[in-house]
């Protein structure tokens, strides 16, 4: 009887974990749509932009790239 009880509250125990897992991990819709929610929440963002901020945030893009490159260049 013990050892019922034993794997009744491990079957429990498991199916708990597997039931919150199942709810909590993004289906593969639910990722396509974050991502595209973000790419129109970046779009929005560039539109506010005025030229000075597009043209300073193009200098600090093609910074990075030309660190990027440097560090793989060694």
């Amino acid at each position: 009887m013990k050892i019922v009880k034993q794997y009744a509250w491990i079957i429990s125990v498991l199916a708990a974990i597997i039931l919150v897992s199942l709810l909590l991990f993004p289906t593969e819709k639910n990722r396509l749509e974050y991502i595209e929610e973000r790419m129109n929440d970046l779009e929005r963002e560039q539109s506010l932009l005025t030229e000075k901020e597009k043209e300073l945030q193009e200098l600090a893009t093609e910074k990075e790239w030309e660190e990027i490159d440097k560090e793989t260049d060694k």
